[in-house]
């Protein structure tokens, strides 16, 4: 019998092309998918209700608790009164949605792309009782069927055409801005916090991360309120660390721009996309080429014209980033900093080039070597284009979560 999913959509661009290529992935395996998107509120509840009075829904499948709260008429949550399950994938750190997870549908199953979040929800959010980890996945782009900026083919089987390594104009692209700056408006008063000096805090825990890259966030909050006396319940302490999850986006934003820094100050020419890097104080340099911002479709466009894809964490530890596997999947070389689960994953790096933190200062020679050998790098990018087709597409998640939850 044909099982029926529900995609919810309709935040922004990224996850809307993350719905697009899963759904699809889905319908290669034989299901019946139905997209949903929620721009219309009036509209899309419309469509639900008559989805769900008409087929056996088997699961709804979101990101970042897209529709977690919906009702018919104000009643009783809907996934929990058609009993369907709600697959909640987060893209981010699980402390950017606390409201959310502690009203979740009963029947949740929240994916994290970090296991160290999986662990933060397993601590902090124990009503949860389905939680895993699910890394990101990698979309591929075919550029022979573009019809126009930003508006090529995602391919989902084979033959896709990705420009050869000399052809491609961009030497290093960086898409992605930067979080200390969309992150201004998640800083409190810290003069209004009483409990403990929140400004002392912040400076020891920015400078513990800077120290200690390897630590989590939440890791080095909690050390320095112990470390003053404060040993609080985990639901006051979890409130401290998400009311404080700002030093989150300035650690990440400090190696994100240190990286580009150091590569565009050594004159290597990088091409960055997003928000925040004209507001650099180095930004008038000539070797930085500062593109604006850019909808998800065109940055794997992007990078089907670029020899280096360079990556920092958004602060994962255990995880991997999205902009690493399309990276891999455009054909290009990925240079990217360490986690656990990358070190794991890749542990003979000869699909991506990768650096430590704390020896950051290596990157610019690394960068340079790189350039000026193109076929050991048109090398690395074949090996890395064929272990991300083979295990992190988003058909690969599809059978992964077919065999364990569908």
């Amino acid at each position: 019998m044909t099982k029926t999913l529900l995609f919810i959509q309709g935040i922004y661009d990224t996850i809307d092309l993350f719905i697009a290529a899963f759904s699809d992935a889905f319908r290669q395996a034989g299901f019946r998918c139905h997209v949903i998107d929620i721009r219309n509120p009036k509209e899309a509840l419309q469509r639900l209700k008559k989805l769900t009075e008409e087929e056996t829904i088997d699961g709804v499948i979101t990101f970042n608790n897209i529709g977690y709260n919906l009702s018919f008429s104000g009643g009783r949550n809907l996934w929990e009164e058609k009993g369907i399950p709600y697959y909640n994938i987060l893209m981010d750190h699980p402390f950017h949605y606390a409201n959310p997870l502690k009203h979740a549908p009963k029947t949740s199953v929240v994916f994290c792309t970090d296991r160290a979040h999986v662990a933060f929800l397993q601590r902090f959010y124990p009503h949860l009782t389905r939680v895993d980890f699910m890394p990101h996945a990698g979309m591929e782009a075919d550029l022979k069927e573009c019809a126009g900026a930003g508006r090529c083919r995602l391919c989902t089987g084979d033959g896709a055409f990705h420009p050869a390594m000399e052809e491609r104009p961009i030497d290093v692209l960086y898409a992605g801005g930067l979080s200390k700056y969309q992150a201004e408006g998640l800083v409190p008063d810290l003069g209004e916090i009483t409990e403990f000096d929140a400004f002392a805090l912040t400076q020891d825990v920015l400078s513990d991360l800077m120290n200690h890259p390897e630590k989590t966030t939440e890791q080095a909050v909690e050390e320095y309120l112990l470390s003053i006396g404060k040993q609080y319940d985990d639901e006051t302490l979890n409130h401290w660390i998400t009311e404080l999850r700002f030093i989150d986006s300035y650690a990440a934003s400090f190696y994100r721009e240190g990286a580009v820094r150091m590569l565009v100050e050594s004159g290597i020419r990088v091409t960055v996309f997003g928000g925040g890097w004209e507001r650099c104080d180095w930004a008038k340099n000539p070797n930085l080429i500062y593109g604006g911002k850019v909808l998800a479709p065109q940055v794997l466009e992007l990078m089907n014209h670029s020899k280096i894809v360079l990556n920092t964490m958004t602060w994962y530890k255990n995880g991997i980033h999205d902009r690493i596997i399309n990276g891999m999947l455009a054909k290009a070389v990925v240079v990217t900093d360490e986690s656990n689960y990358l070190n794991e994953e890749f542990q003979n790096k000869t699909q991506l080039v990768s650096f430590s933190l704390p020896q950051m200062q290596q990157l610019p020679v690394l960068v340079k070597d790189l350039l000026e050998h193109p076929k050991r790098m048109e090398e690395i990018a074949q090996e890395g284009y064929r272990y991300a087709k083979a295990n992190h597409t988003w058909r690969r998640r599809a059978d992964d979560m077919r065999k364990h939850y569908l």
